[in-house]
């Protein structure tokens, strides 16, 4: 008997060549929020990709297939929504190769048909980045005659497919990633949204602003407020982390001050995020620049949006991302009139502390350095040269100021941030309570790294391999409610 139901095994896994995989759509969601929809067209061995993720960013790609399903060739485009797209990469691939993006979820199907054909149980499918000259492998687990397991990156897809190996739905459970087939759906249900601009669903407006500074610079940015207007809104001013950032501290698909704006203008906040002095649409220069100078820019945003009739004045918060998690209680610090800050992924370690603790997760997660390589290659890293702008980050004391913020405070960190220690949060909750602010909340996110994403690797490398980019739904709600409860009457 049990050698009968091995041959039976055997033969279900020996499966014919595989059958043309219908014409569809996938749509991805991020903890049941919909993060990304792709269409996909077969027709014989060619299919077509147009992906969308965040309602931002554009992936199309045209692919033509050989009969054992590797790829033949590939003409992949990017673009962002309200930009003209980028110019085709176009390739030929050697035989073996499946095509793949991370983003684009018929990729994963496409290594589960080429791993059907051969008619293996385990199989290791070369792949070739659409966008790049990139080469590496994924596996590829049959686990039953329609369930598998596909492995990259340290992620493992559960996948689900019909009799013919065309994916049904996958998921990252570790991540809370869940991609689902759908027979058809209207390009009108996932419309496209430009990254400065007003939301599809017309629920605020969107406009571009100019602020002159003291020291003679232009900040410029994006000014959302709540539909219908109200007499006066409170109002957020968003603050970027430690690298040269535009308003939404990230390009598409990864736009998480973006995300923010959207979360806390849905809650009745006007809201103000602006490029960084001297980078895209601001003025000023942004080499010779410190973390104190960019305070005294927030100081300017927010004496802007007092002087606005449309905002109160005394209900203003500050919410500050990564260094902004830093300038925020300095802001505070010295503004007895701020209404409350919210500080996300913001240090509560002296600079130093902080540079090695990144600098060792670095080293660690990096295969390519030897176990007995490792102090010395931490030691190289924090003995290199520092820009004008990270020598002044590490030389402050987060907690110096956090003692001397009043206001109400939020704190959120993600437990596995491998840029800043997930013990800030208590540090910075810990000062602030004993400096006598009583109004302190301290909320720690599991499984969500420094990107403000799930992510239970936490490694930078980790993260931009993800097939959705929403900041942690989770996290946004909490913002929304903290901020309501604080600032509306």
């Amino acid at each position: 008997m049990i050698a009968e139901l091995v041959a039976l095994g055997a033969a279900v896994f020996a499966t014919a060549p595989t059958a043309p995989c219908p014409s569809g759509v996938f749509v991805t969601y991020e903890h049941g929020v919909l993060a990304g929809v792709s269409w996909v067209h077969r027709e014989n061995n060619r299919v077509h990709v147009r992906s969308i993720l965040t309602q931002s960013k554009i992936l199309e790609a045209n692919v033509e297939l050989r009969a054992d399903q590797t790829t033949l060739a590939t003409s992949a485009t990017l673009a962002q929504a309200g930009s003209p797209p980028e110019a085709p990469r176009i390739r030929r691939l050697e035989e073996s190769f499946s095509y793949w993006s991370d983003q684009i979820p018929s990729s994963i199907e496409q290594a589960i048909l080429r791993a059907r054909f051969t008619g293996q149980r385990s199989v290791r499918v070369p792949i070739a980045s659409l966008f790049s000259e990139y080469r590496s492998e994924v596996d590829v687990e049959r686990l039953s005659e329609r369930t598998w397991k596909v492995t990259y990156r340290d992620k493992q897809y559960e996948v689900v497919t019909d009799e013919n190996g065309c994916m049904s739905a996958a998921s990252l459970p570790a991540y809370g990633v869940v991609v689902e087939r759908r027979a058809s759906l209207e390009r009108g249900a996932y419309p496209l949204w430009a990254p400065y601009a007003a939301p599809p669903d017309g629920a605020y407006s969107a406009s571009e602003v100019k602020i002159r500074a003291p020291e003679g610079h232009v900040l410029a940015g994006t000014l959302t407020v709540p539909l219908p207007a109200r007499a006066q809104c409170p109002a957020a001013v968003l603050i970027t982390g430690l690298s040269p950032h535009e308003r939404n501290n990230g390009a598409p698909p990864w736009m998480p001050l973006r995300d923010v704006a959207d979360a806390l203008t849905r809650a009745g906040l006007c809201v103000l995020r602006v490029d960084d002095r001297g980078v895209p649409a601001s003025t000023g220069d942004r080499a010779s620049s410190t973390t104190l100078d960019e305070a005294n820019d927030v100081r300017t945003e927010v004496a802007w949006l007092r002087k606005r009739p449309d905002v109160d004045g005394r209900r203003i918060i500050l919410v500050g991302y990564s260094e902004g998690g830093l300038i925020a209680p300095i802001v505070a610090a010295s503004d007895p009139s701020i209404a409350g800050i919210i500080t996300l992924a913001g240090s509560g370690v002296p600079g130093p502390d902080l540079a090695r603790y990144q600098i060792e997760a670095a080293v660690r997660g990096d295969p390519s350095i030897q176990q007995e390589q490792r102090s010395a290659e931490i030691e190289r890293q924090l003995a290199e040269p520092l820009t004008v702008r990270e020598r002044s980050f590490l030389v402050i004391d987060p907690l110096q100021y956090a003692g001397k913020v009043h206001c109400p405070a939020l704190i959120v960190q993600g437990g596995s941030d491998l840029a800043v220690p997930p013990r800030s949060a208590e540090l910075l909750g810990v000062a602030m309570r004993a400096g006598g602010n009583a109004d302190v909340t301290v909320r720690i996110f599991p499984g969500v790294s420094h990107s403000l994403m799930p992510d239970p690797i936490g490694r930078h490398s980790g993260w931009p391999f993800l097939p959705a980019f929403l900041t942690t739904p989770e996290i946004l709600a909490t913002l929304a409610q903290w901020a309501t409860s604080h600032l509306h009457p």
